[in-house]
């Protein structure tokens, strides 16, 4: 027992040496107009329980999973505790204490044995290291080793349950102080999100020990003793946010764009070039009329008569014209005179049948909107949701809205942009780009009305 306080302590130790704040923290470039406050949005702590069964391979076990003493009516059972931490979406630390009964039987003996464990793993979070933009994740794959200190006591007994031979007992059958050894583990756990805070998790791991005492056999052969276990559980993340660092990795993506913005150094001609290169434009013979001379080539005008002087988007939609009184009128409702802001073009953000989640791609071009709107503070957006042609007009007028304040909402929530400067327009279904392309119609759109 002594020797497992003295264990606790330094794992204790080693657990918040293995993640110090600074060591860890993202990194972060002053160049950026705004500050980067993905790292406090994520909760990293988390506590565990688990229970389920222990499994044991050495001299006195069958070459079978899950037999031995529970023919003599033993239950193999196990349960066990674990606090750990992230330490960024792929890596972390925790420790890990559990306890059961072990037993297993081979050709007329069995033996029975109390078992603690005490250790410290290292986590690896497979499913972000393989899917590191994948976002709003239900389902997480963690691998892990680690190592620590098994106390145990043993008791060996032939057919008749007549003792051969203990250990950690005295002559009498008393219990003494445990055995003390140490391990190497080994384990994967894949986990379900059931909630912000909550998600159950199965288990696997082998621990593999450098004894042969464990079952107790009185004639020490050449195979060592090593068991796994198999246990269901729940882990309870602690914090104040709703996103874990294990579901969601998304403070690199946002320092990968940080790193491309100061790459073109906040320059607006760079960020325009930005988004002409990622930008999906219908190919068509663009030396064909362009009757309403709004300057988007009739093959690709969906407003033919656009009024004359209007500011059209890209898909030659008139966003601005003048009404009776000279007042320039944006989608019906008069708007401010230009700001002198030099024109720009936003590539539009697309998603997946009825879904309003934004993507990477999505993403990258908000983080450019953003940094337009920052520079000329008195500009303002048109956001346009759109739909494809299924599904009911009502239904796709709501769902286009929602698509428009999901773009509005990161721009306001992440970046700091007054929530006033934007106008939201949802079209649902009555503007059908593409007719015959359904995810070219599924975006919402940006213009510059002010």
């Amino acid at each position: 027992m002594k020797n497992l306080l003295t264990l606790l302590v330094l794992s204790v130790v080693l657990f918040f040496t293995l993640s110090p704040k600074d060591v860890f923290a993202q990194a972060s470039n002053h160049q950026v107009p705004w500050e980067d406050t993905t790292r406090i949005e994520y909760n990293r702590w988390y506590i565990g329980g688990m229970a389920g069964v222990y499994q044991f391979y050495g001299d006195i076990s069958e070459n079978v999973f899950f037999t031995g003493g529970a023919e003599y009516g033993y239950v193999n059972w196990m349960f066990g505790l674990k606090a750990g931490r992230e330490i960024n979406q792929m890596f972390g630390t925790r420790l890990d204490f559990s306890m059961g009964n072990m037993s297993s039987s081979k050709k007329g003996h069995w033996f029975d044995a109390d078992v603690r464990n005490l250790g410290l793993d290292f986590t690896m979070n497979l499913t972000n290291i393989v899917h590191p933009y994948k976002y709003n994740k239900k389902w997480n794959a963690t691998v892990y080793v680690g190592a620590g200190f098994m106390g145990f006591r043993s008791i060996l007994y032939d057919s008749l349950d007549n003792v051969l031979n203990s250990v950690g007992y005295d002559q009498n059958g008393n219990p003494e102080s445990m055995i003390n050894k140490t391990y190497i583990s080994l384990g994967v756990d894949v986990a379900y999100k059931v909630s912000d805070h909550i998600d159950i998790f199965a288990e696997v791991g082998l621990m593999n020990t450098p004894t042969d005492e464990l079952d107790a056999k009185p004639v020490t052969l050449s195979e060592l003793d090593s068991y796994s276990h198999v246990t269901l559980g729940l882990h309870y993340t602690f914090g104040k946010h709703t996103e874990a660092y294990k579901w969601n990795p998304k403070s690199h993506y946002v320092q990968a764009i940080e790193d491309r913005i100061v790459d073109m150094g906040n320059d607006v001609d760079s960020a325009i070039q930005c988004c002409e290169e990622k930008n999906e434009i219908n190919p068509c013979d663009t030396s064909t009329a362009d009757g309403d001379g709004d300057l988007v080539p009739d093959c690709r005008d969906f407003e033919l008569d656009s009024p004359e002087g209007s500011i059209v988007n890209f898909q030659g939609i008139a966003l601005i014209s003048n009404d009776s009184t000279g007042q320039p009128v944006v989608a019906g409702v008069a708007a401010p005179r230009s700001s002198g802001a030099p024109a720009m073009f936003f590539s539009p953000v697309y998603f997946e049948y009825d879904k309003t989640i934004i993507d990477s791609t999505g993403e990258f071009t908000l983080i450019n909107l953003a940094l337009y709107m920052k520079q000329y503070p008195d500009v303002r957006i048109l956001i346009s949701g759109n739909c494809d042609k299924h599904a009911s007009d009502n239904y796709n007028e709501d769902l286009s809205l929602r698509r428009c304040n999901k773009a509005k909402k990161i721009l306001v929530d992440e970046y700091g942009i007054d929530a006033s400067r934007f106008d939201i327009q949802p079209n649902g279904k009555r503007h059908l780009l593409f007719p015959k392309k359904d995810h070219a119609n599924r975006r919402v759109d940006f213009s510059v009305v002010q």
